[in-house]
């Protein structure tokens, strides 16, 4: 019966120990009322944008989210990924100079698109290259780093690791090292360079190494195809990762970029950042100032399919988070950016109702664990072995949080102080807002007389030695019988041959 309740036990706790490592997707971040403060215009009584995923950087805490891995075109939010392979497969980035191809004119010919106003044969460097892809949102500053990449490639001149050489066939993925020619869309210019850009497979490599799980690029601006997707999650994961490259907020950040003057370009030239939340003017279309006092940047996106998309940055007061917006189908088609005017408010309700607060400092006991083979010491005090810090309501109480600890049965000394036992897991209203380690309080040595002795209890108590010692008990018996009859019957035998000699 015992061993049916620790069986049942190991099983319950192994169920909760799974069920607290998965993904709390079903109900995350805080719930936010769309009709809040309507007497302030600029909000909505509700959202306009199929998706959000708005994610406070400070600790890592999902605020608010709406469909975050609903799968949706993500437009030129995809210069977010191709800024991350362009910086770091292009040795020496800022210094290197880049002469724009002619395939860059063939590939976006009938598309749309939005051009920085490249020339071919102008020369920039990869820095300024970086500035005409984020800023203006420029397709051609896109295409144009893909075809330097695929050219080193082609080279053999990438540095990296994990970059075979052209003529090499085994490539990652196991795909082959050799690449084909892009496919021509029916509508226009080209959307799908998975079988001719090394530049994309890098793009779709790197998405899995962040850990998206519903991303696939085909090309390198955005443009629409059937195969090149993503979702608020996974577009929050990859921006979460460019904002700790080098120059990435500067540049997504500035409301203008001055391009020098090049071979092809005399003067100067200044290009105006299509985030209108860093920009303090009426917008001539709408009519609408989408100016965001606190906003930082990042990329917008747009398309017939997409719709309008936005990767936005908010800093105050000792904050920071970005959101991510996509599938405006509604602005797209009145030309209101409500994609905009959501996120800011997003970022209004988050300022004023959200604060971080600390759930449990490094050191604080949580919970205890049966010790064994320690003398004159049965049990050991686990602890957290960091600070965890959430962003919550301003109204929740810290007390309010629920926290479990998974641990097992009991852990044998000897135990070394830090030494990890068990997880806790923080929820507020059934919700996982975070987990810790927890471990040992303090060094707990072996003692070798103790656990001599509960090693002999327990041999003593062992079921299988139980049925031992029955089984040894038993055959004494048997033989105490046998020698009994034995005895018996040789007085019997004594007494028969004293009557004969009689």
């Amino acid at each position: 019966m015992k061993f049916l309740k620790k069986l049942a036990s190991v099983i319950l706790a192994l169920s909760v120990a799974a069920l607290s490592t998965m993904p709390a997707y079903a109900a995350e971040g805080f719930t936010f009322n769309w009709d809040w403060d309507l007497e302030d215009e600029r909000n909505s009584d509700h959202p306009h944008c199929k998706s959000f995923f708005m994610l406070n950087l400070d600790t890592d805490t999902a605020a608010y989210t709406l469909n975050p891995d609903q799968e949706l075109p993500m437009a030129s939010m995809t210069k977010i990924m191709t800024y991350i392979v362009a910086y770091e497969n292009i040795p020496d980035i800022e210094n290197t100079r880049i002469t724009v191809p002619q395939s860059v004119e063939d590939h976006l010919k009938n598309t749309g698109s939005s051009l920085a106003g490249i020339k071919v044969g102008e020369e920039l460097t990869g820095e300024e290259m970086l500035n005409l892809l984020m800023v203006p949102s420029g397709n051609d500053a896109a295409v144009a780093l893909m075809e330097y990449v695929d050219g080193l490639y082609e080279s053999g001149r990438l540095t990296s690791s994990n970059v075979p050489h052209p003529e090499d066939p085994g490539a990652p993925e196991g795909e082959e090292g050799a690449m084909g020619e892009p496919q021509p869309d029916p509508e226009g210019g080209i959307t799908d360079y998975s079988n001719s850009s090394y530049f994309v497979r890098l793009m779709n490599e790197k998405a899995k190494e962040l850990g998206c799980k519903n991303t696939h690029f085909t090309n390198p601006h955005g443009l629409h195809n059937d195969n090149h997707y993503s979702t608020a999650r996974d577009m929050a994961t990859i921006t979460k990762y460019a904002m700790s490259l080098p120059m990435f907020t500067q540049i997504t950040g500035a409301a203008r970029y001055k391009k020098p003057a090049t071979n092809m370009s005399p003067e100067e030239e200044i290009l105006s950042n299509t985030n209108r939340m860093i920009q303090n003017f009426e917008d001539p279309q709408s009519g609408v100032n989408y100016y965001y006092i606190y906003a930082t940047g990042i990329k917008t996106g747009s398309h017939d399919q997409a719709g309008f998309c936005l990767a936005s940055s908010a800093v105050a007061f000792g904050y920071t988070y970005i959101i991510i917006a996509m599938g405006d189908m509604e602005g797209y088609e009145s030309g209101i950016h409500y994609e905009m005017l959501d996120s800011a408010t997003l970022y209004r309700w988050a300022f004023s109702n959200l604060e971080k607060k600390t759930i449990v400092s490094q050191g604080d006991v949580l919970s205890s664990v049966k010790l064994d083979y320690a003398f004159q010491k049965d049990e050991l005090l686990l602890a957290a072995d960091d600070n965890v810090s959430v962003m919550l309501p301003k109204s929740v109480d810290a007390s309010s949080i629920v926290v479990t600890v998974e641990k097992p049965e009991s852990v044998q000394a000897p135990v070394r102080k830090g030494e990890e036992v068990g997880v806790a897991t923080m929820r507020y209203a059934d919700e996982v807002i975070a987990t810790v380690k927890v471990v040992a309080t303090e060094s707990v040595a072996r003692s070798d007389l103790v656990a001599g002795w509960e090693q002999g209890k327990s041999l003593l108590t062992a079921p299988w030695f139980i049925a031992v010692m029955a089984a040894i008990g038993a055959l004494v018996v048997v033989y105490l019988i046998l020698v009994v009859f034995y005895r018996r019957k040789q007085r019997q035998l004594r007494r028969v041959r004293k009557f004969r000699d009689l």
